[in-house]
């Protein structure tokens, strides 16, 4: 049994995009429900042949027929079916991977009732007409480059008698990044200046100084009214510019004597903290040294240099 699922694996499509499913490469077998159906027609041309029952014989041949019918529909159902693209977003180790895959047909008629699956994931039943995007998970393993695992497409269309089924093994892969642990004391050290409360009179930017006395050339904006209000003179809001607080610095030396993936995992925690943050951040590795800087592209290039951290 292991030796015969290994020679199918040998044999699956693998290369580079599109993946076309062969004819060639298809395998068919009945399903339990198709085992107990070939049991009935046997019993019905027993039957028939022991009383020359000309009806019984015509419904065994008609179940025949449809059991036939069905083993064609369903190879028909796959063969010819095109893996055109794959796209994944980047996952953390223990998570899912999540796959896109576009699939592109040129029959006339949609493929029905496909499950397609990756490894001994659970299968996505879906239907494919000209082109269709399917989604399917794949666990996360350790942190780097994960290969993509063999996809496994089957059709039991129409009536499940049979089981249709194929593989394709694409040369693509997915970045696991680290994944996310550690505690939050040194982020939220770095982060103890970013948060400044700006007074409801101040304009948006800016920060409240204080008040003084009107002079000739100030603005009517810059009066405070209410305050005004109390005194024998006007009086003028003074304010300053907001100070940007530091950058906060994520260094991998700075971790003391954890294990390395330790360091990883704490480090793209901050990184992900700091991200939902205003400010910018930078982060200290052995070998690179990013920003300081922010956003999500910032956020990308962080996650994936702790990623691919030999």
């Amino acid at each position: 049994m292991a030796r015969g699922a290994a020679s199918i694996a040998r044999r699956a499509p693998r290369g580079a995009l599109p993946l076309r499913v062969s004819p060639r490469r298809l395998y068919i077998l009945p399903t339990r429900f198709g085992g107990v159906f070939a049991l009935l027609m046997i019993g019905l041309l027993v039957g028939a042949t022991n009383y020359g029952n000309n009806l019984a014989f015509a419904l065994a041949f008609w179940l025949g027929a449809i059991a036939l019918v069905s083993m064609h529909r369903a190879h028909r159902n796959l063969s010819g079916l095109s893996l055109a693209d794959i796209h994944a977003e980047p996952a953390h180790a223990g998570d899912q991977l999540t796959w896109r895959l576009t699939w592109a047909s040129k029959a006339s008629r949609p493929r029905r009732r496909l499950a397609i699956a990756l490894a001994d994931a659970r299968p996505v039943v879906c239907d494919i007409g000209a082109s269709a995007t399917v989604t399917a998970k794949q666990s996360a393993g350790r942190r780097g480059e994960q290969a993509m695992a063999r996809i496994h497409i089957e059709s039991r269309y129409p009536l499940g008698l049979f089981r249709c089924w194929a593989y394709l093994a694409p040369r693509h892969s997915a970045l696991v990044y680290p994944s996310v642990a550690g505690t939050t004391t040194a982020h939220d050290t770095a982060d103890a200046g970013r948060e400044r409360t700006r007074p409801a009179s101040v304009m948006p930017g800016e920060f409240f100084r204080g008040h003084r006395r009107y002079r000739d050339g100030d603005t009517w904006a810059q009066i405070d009214w209410k305050h005004s209000a109390r005194r024998d003179h006007w009086l003028v809001r003074e304010s300053e510019p907001p100070v940007t607080p530091p950058p906060a610095v994520f260094a991998y030396h700075s971790l003391g004597d954890r294990p390395h993936e330790a360091r990883l995992s704490q480090l793209a925690r901050w990184v992900i903290e700091a991200a939902a943050l205003p400010g910018d951040y930078r982060l200290i590795l052995p070998d690179i040294d990013i920003g300081p800087a922010s956003g999500r592209a910032h956020r990308t290039a962080c996650l994936d240099a702790l990623a691919r951290q030999p």
